[in-house]
């Protein structure tokens, strides 16, 4: 099993180790957030269709999900820590790029590099924990590294539609890209592959054929599939909503602005910081990894479906809702829990970012399809109401579907890992 920590690392430095990983994570939160609240106002300044929202959004998600594959090599051969480092440069360039872009092609282009660039910021510190802690304590360290993560996602809300309208989206992502090179100059003296006093573990003498065959090997894992269908769906089921479409639809069916719609993107941020930090704890409480997943997709899957059938909901009621989705989303990151204990330690970076990109794939393609679908309706005449709902009911169903693939596979727990060490 992971040793504890060791007792040369003082109580200080491993939460400042702790600490750095999840600030450096909340650059992806918000990177992968920021297009939501302001996708009214790039759609109005470069003229962006439904569909063009749709593909410049997901654009990060494909991204992030291709650079999973070579990501899981690198921190297998290489490490976490500059693995990390070199792919926090290209999301600092991101940041430029989307800032100087004069059209869709460069806001596009901008947001592939931020994708590959905030590709490590989560599977780089869960690699990092595996090595600083007992396998009991994964589940809880991934939801609070999600949890204060997603404070950048609550950063792409309200107070990104405050420096929007202070200063421009422009002015925002540079002061974007500035805080990321501190983020990155901080973690790169803080942080380590290893406890202090153990031997660096070590680094795979796999030639590039074999990293590959790694991967294929992961793949030939029953239980790979199912959880990968669900956690293709699951995360993006949810952020389809909270990255994409809640703003439109709160603009062109509840007439909100930018400040009141970056208020509700805030809620629905603020209970999934909340959700995460309960939720990471789920596996303890239930005593099962399985059964607190099934429940919160059950649940999120409702609150889609309800979304969908209600006909024109007053606004109280579907920032309720939203609120509520987003305490719920905390479930997500279980997944990737579930996953930490099928794989062995030799091929852990391969399987986990093996799962992530899925994770980050199932974004790409639901934001592109639900775009797709909302765009072929606004041209057909169809009322924009309609065109949400239908979105929603659709998200609710490919939740449910994926579930139920999910449930064929078996239970386990961490500690059942550790007393099989």
């Amino acid at each position: 099993m992971p040793p504890r920590e060791s007792a040369a690392a003082s109580r200080l430095y491993v939460v400042a180790l702790v600490g750095i990983l999840c600030l450096v994570y909340t650059v992806s939160q918000f990177l992968r957030s920021s297009t939501g609240v302001i996708a009214p106002n790039l759609a109005a300044d470069l003229g962006l269709a439904p569909e063009d929202l749709g593909i410049l959004s997901g654009a990060f998600f494909l991204s992030f999900a291709v650079a999973q594959i070579p990501v899981g090599i690198l921190l297998d051969r290489h490490g976490a820590r500059v693995t990390m480092i070199a792919a926090i440069g290209v999301a600092i360039l991101g940041c430029f790029v989307f800032a100087a872009a004069e059209s869709e092609a460069g806001l596009t282009l901008a947001r592939v590099l931020m994708g590959v660039g905030c590709s490590a910021m989560l599977m780089g510190p869960l690699m990092i924990y595996r090595r600083w802690f007992p396998a009991d304590r994964f589940a809880a360290l991934s939801g609070l590294q999600i949890s204060i993560g997603t404070v950048g996602a609550l950063m792409a809300t309200a107070p990104l539609a405050f420096t929007t309208e202070w200063v421009g989206w422009r002015a925002s992502f540079v002061g974007a890209g500035i805080v990321t090179l501190v983020l990155a100059v901080a973690m790169g003296f803080i942080a380590r592959d290893t406890p202090p006093g153990r031997p660096a573990p070590p680094r795979s003498r796999e030639t590039l054929g074999q990293s590959v065959g790694g991967i294929f090997e992961v793949a030939r894992n029953r239980t790979v599939w199912p959880l990968f269908v669900m956690i293709s769906c699951g995360y993006a089921s949810f952020a389809a909503v909270q990255t994409l479409w809640a703003s439109p639809y709160l603009a062109d069916v509840h007439g909100l602005g930018l400040t009141a719609r970056g208020n509700v993107l805030l809620g629905i941020t603020g209970g999934q910081v909340v959700g995460l930090l309960t939720w990471g704890y789920a596996e303890r409480v239930f005593g099962s990894i399985k059964k607190p997943i099934m429940a919160g997709a059950v649940l999120s899957a409702a609150i889609l479906a309800l979304l969908g059938i209600l006909d024109a909901p007053p606004l109280w009621l579907v920032t309720v809702l939203f609120v509520v989705f987003g305490l719920n989303a905390g479930y997500t990151p279980l997944l990737l829990a579930h996953g930490r204990l099928v794989f062995p330690d030799r091929l852990a970076g391969r399987g986990i970012t093996l799962l992530n990109f899925g994770n980050m794939a199932g974004v790409f393609v639901l934001q592109a399809l639900t775009g797709a679908l909302i765009g072929q309706m606004q041209r057909a005449g169809i009322a924009m109401e309609l065109g949400y709902r239908a979105t929603f009911g659709a998200l609710a169903f490919v939740l449910l579907a994926a579930l139920a693939y999910y449930a064929t596979i078996p239970d386990t727990n961490s500690r059942a890992v550790i007393d099989g060490d």
